[in-house]
């Protein structure tokens, strides 16, 4: 396992993080089927093993954290794992944005939740989750002084939400973003401003749900709730709320691309996808959530490919990802991360 300590911390991750929001408790959303405890265990288990130090979860996260809490011994290894969340929850009327009163109601509901004294890493989930820029910010370094939270980032901010956050006083560690070959569309100006206001880029979904894994190869095969993106036409399933043509044809056969180059050198998918991503500048880990104990295996073969490899697949996604333009947001027409 690779490792990188987070600049401006000392926090040393693995370039692995693994991401739980899978971990449901076996209560099934839109995105991902139900997931038995026990496989959730085994899952942490394999991961740590393989050294994994790195686990991300969320306030938002159907049963994430009570099943990571109830999970982890970190009575006796807590100094050893790194342990990211967020706030922000959503509610029949959409996403309230939390003031510091609730940001500190949220932080409390996760210690306990999680079974912990602090957070490594506190994360705003959105934007949209702030009620005031500069309230959250002063809320936020309160907590790091009380030593709840040893550092804050933030998630799914755009260039100007980053800029607003840099203007209320904020510096944030991190920015965790979607991010990988078959969707770069933050590398037009949302990395450029996370390099700028000195945050680390966190990558989440870095096997698009599994489109970069080699299992699927038409849009049929791939499960209706992870239609939803907006690589995906609206018509494709009824839980899409984007509204949007999508870019099924240039999706797939950028697909078809990555499977030959990672055949031709070698390696699966899921390795060429997750190496090409941690090749990129400013990004220290790839968020990879698991459904069974093999996956986490196959997650940790990092590869360290060539620069010639490197450009190949780049250039196999570059058609995609000037089709689907600057709107870094996977789910929604006008985006939330501005």
């Amino acid at each position: 396992m690779l490792y990188e300590t987070l600049p401006g911390s000392d926090l040393k991750v693995s370039r692995v993080c693994l991401g739980t929001w899978q971990f449901n408790g076996g209560a099934a959303d839109l995105t991902w089927n139900p997931q038995d405890v026990k496989v959730s265990k085994d899952i942490v288990n394999k991961a740590l093993s393989e050294g994994i130090n790195f686990i991300d979860t969320a306030e938002a996260y159907n049963n994430s954290e009570k099943v990571l809490g109830d999970i982890l011994d970190l009575q006796s290894r807590r100094g050893d794992i790194v342990i990211a969340s967020k706030f922000g929850q959503k509610h029949p009327q959409g996403v309230v944005g939390y003031s510091a009163v609730d940001i500190e109601r949220a932080l409390t509901g996760s210690l306990q939740t999680l079974k912990t004294s602090y957070i490594d890493l506190y994360q705003i989930h959105w934007p949209i989750c702030v009620a005031d820029m500069s309230e959250a910010v002063q809320q936020l370094e309160l907590e790091k002084a009380r030593g709840r939270i040893r550092h804050y980032g933030i998630c799914n901010f755009g260039a100007k939400n980053m800029e607003a956050l840099r203007t209320a006083g904020g510096k944030p560690l991190t920015n965790q973003l979607p991010y990988n070959l078959l969707w770069r569309a933050i590398e037009h100006d949302v990395l450029p401003k996370a390099a700028e206001v000195g945050a680390t880029v966190l990558a989440y979904s870095p096997l698009q749900q599994g489109l970069l894994t080699g299992r699927f190869w038409k849009v049929d095969e791939v499960p209706e709730g992870r239609r939803r993106t907006r690589l995906f036409s609206s018509t494709s399933t009824s839980l899409a709320t984007h509204g949007g043509d999508g870019a099924e044809t240039e999706t797939f056969k950028a697909i078809e691309k990555i499977g030959k180059i990672c055949a031709d050198e070698g390696i699966s998918m899921t390795t060429g996808a997750l190496s090409w991503l941690l090749a990129q500048p400013n990004v220290a880990s790839v968020i990879v959530g698991c459904s069974t104990v093999e996956q986490v295996v196959e997650n940790t073969r990092i590869h360290q490919i060539t620069p010639a490899v490197e450009q190949k697949l780049k250039a196999a996604t570059e058609e995609l990802k000037h089709l689907m333009g600057t709107n870094a947001d996977l789910w929604a027409p006008e985006s939330r991360m501005k």
